[in-house]
């Protein structure tokens, strides 16, 4: 009978190389950020995509002739299992408290996903955290960073 899996192993792949789950340094759970605000949280899953504006020129025969890209940025959700040293600890990490919108974000490491280490991720609206009386409590927190927001407004 196969044994099942645990975190600390590797898993084992045949065929053609994938990026397959998410990988850690052991120092984090998938990703890290300057402010340990990820500390408490096991990464799931991460979509990531660049965004712009557009503006379309059009002929007089209405044609698009030009198209211009202005705003150019990035947007992400992570979604991530809470967790802590205890089951305690785990239900002190059970808050949005630290994610707010505005929050800035600062990733160090994302073994798995290199583009989504960077400055001045900010947290967008939506955050939210969700569970169920048969699932882990989960967290999603969307992201966007443009590089004109590098901080928080001054007072």
């Amino acid at each position: 009978m196969a044994q099942p899996l645990i975190p600390s192993q590797t898993l084992q792949g045949v065929g053609t190389p994938v990026n397959f789950g998410f990988t850690s340094d052991g120092t984090n759970n998938g990703i890290a950020d300057q402010s340990a605000i990820f500390s408490g949280y096991l990464l799931q899953s991460t979509d990531y995509e660049n965004g712009s504006d557009k503006e379309d020129v059009r002929c007089l025969q209405g044609d698009i002739v030009s198209q211009n890209f202005y705003d150019l940025h990035q947007k992400a959700n992570l979604r991530m299992f809470i967790t802590g040293t205890g089951k305690a600890n785990a239900i002190a990490n059970t808050t949005l408290t630290n994610i707010t919108p505005g929050t800035i974000i600062n990733i160090t490491k994302c073994a798995s996903h290199p583009d989504l280490v960077g400055t001045n991720w900010c947290v967008q609206a939506g955050a939210k955290i969700a569970g169920d009386i048969t699932k882990s409590a989960e967290i999603t927190i969307p992201l966007e960073k443009r590089p004109g927001i590098v901080a928080v407004q001054a007072d």
